[in-house]
């Protein structure tokens, strides 16, 4: 029988640990075999089912590309830089993430196919840096909010059409050239594992 003393302790022990546990979980820091299932993870889900978009952007030639360097979302105070890597490395794409917001390697350009950017999220108070939060209210735009990307001192429009709570086995993000498209996508912090909030907008000017 444990003395009040020690179950004192215990629960401490356990809310502390707990507490860190997530802490290292959302800063990406916890190796992947303490993770329920390599494959639930945000960024190897990407590299698999985004795969096509290098195929289909960089393979076909003679599309434009003009990359973002920057988006704001007034409505949900969201002003970050984007990061353009040439490479769907994990470990490279996750110390992107951790300064800001992502293009992901051979999606969509400014006004040409569908451009995928995606940021991680956090609800946390105790998380202080600033791009683990950078799209956790995207979850709070409708249909016919406004997107404004840059690229260097170029603004361009996009208008939102809508926004989906989804799971991680459904089709997130397809790929075309036949039309300016943004998709935006996080985690959902406050709900399952495996879930994904993504928002599409179609491009105007």
């Amino acid at each position: 029988m444990l003395k009040k003393s020690q179950m004192k302790f215990l629960i401490y022990f356990l809310a502390i640990f707990i507490v860190l546990f997530v802490l290292l979980y959302s800063a990406g820091l916890v190796p992947e075999t303490m993770k329920q299932n390599e494959g639930d993870s945000f960024r190897t889900l990407w590299d698999k089912a985004q795969q096509r978009a290098i195929e289909n952007q960089i393979g076909a030639g003679n599309i434009p590309i003009i990359e973002p360097s920057r988006i704001i979302i007034a409505k949900i105070n969201v002003d970050a830089t984007i990061a353009n890597p040439n490479t769907t490395n994990v470990a490279t794409l996750d110390d992107y993430l951790k300064k800001g917001a992502v293009r992901y390697p051979g999606s969509g350009s400014i006004g040409n196919g569908n451009m995928f950017i995606f940021a991680h999220s956090s609800d946390l108070a105790v998380v202080n840096n600033p791009a683990y939060k950078i799209f956790t209210h995207i979850r709070d735009l409708v249909e016919g909010d406004t997107i404004f990307v840059y690229s260097g001192a170029n603004k361009y429009t996009y208008r939102v059409t809508s926004v989906k709570l989804v799971d991680k086995n459904q089709a997130l993000v397809t790929f075309d050239n036949s039309r300016g498209r943004l998709t935006l996508s996080t985690c959902n912090t406050l709900g399952a594992p495996g879930e994904r909030y993504v928002v599409e907008a179609d491009y105007l000017q």
